[in-house]
This record gives structure tokens, sequence and C-alpha cells, in this order.
């Protein structure tokens, strides 16, 4: 598994503006993109509206294994801000 490692500050910083704690679990525990709930979607929805950086940040520490910057960042421009779906997002790539 090659994980992205945050630093303690900022997952302190993703917690606060989720307004929760982030939890050891949750690191790696997203296979692939297609596995992020509408729960996660809306976090992530919720953490862009702040800091795209905290949400580009989350989705790498919740993703089982490293996905390359551009990809990350594709997916958050596609399905979080244009409401594309995942499975329509997946297909091209």
């Amino acid at each position: 598994m090659n994980k992205v490692i945050l630093s303690a500050d900022t997952i302190r910083k993703i917690g606060l503006v989720l307004g929760r704690d982030i939890l050891p679990s949750e690191e790696g525990n997203i296979g692939e993109f297609e596995e992020f709930s509408e729960a996660d979607l809306s976090d992530i929805r919720h953490l862009e509206s702040r800091s795209g950086i905290l949400a580009v940040s989350y989705i790498r520490y919740r993703l089982e294994k490293k996905e390359d910057l551009d990809v990350v960042v594709s997916f958050l421009a596609s399905v979080v801000q244009q409401g594309i779906s995942v499975q329509k997002w997946v297909r091209p790539r």
C-alpha cells in the first residue's frame, strides 16, 4: 500500500472544517473512487468550499493507494464540483 501521509496539523484542520474528529480508521479505507459515498462527497464538497487543498488532501488520505495529484484534482473538479457521476468520470480514464 502506498498511502499519502498527512501531517497531524492537516488532519486537525480537516476535522475543524468538518466539525468532527478524523479517525485513524479513515486513512486508506477507500479502495477505489467509486467507493466514496454520498456522505463522503458531501464532506469533500464542504471542505472544498473552505479550502481546495484540504479537499484534495482528504481525498488522497481516504484512498487506499496513492493516486497521482492530477487524477485527484480531476475527480474533485468533475465529480465534486460539477456533479458528474463517479461512474461517468471513471469510464474515460
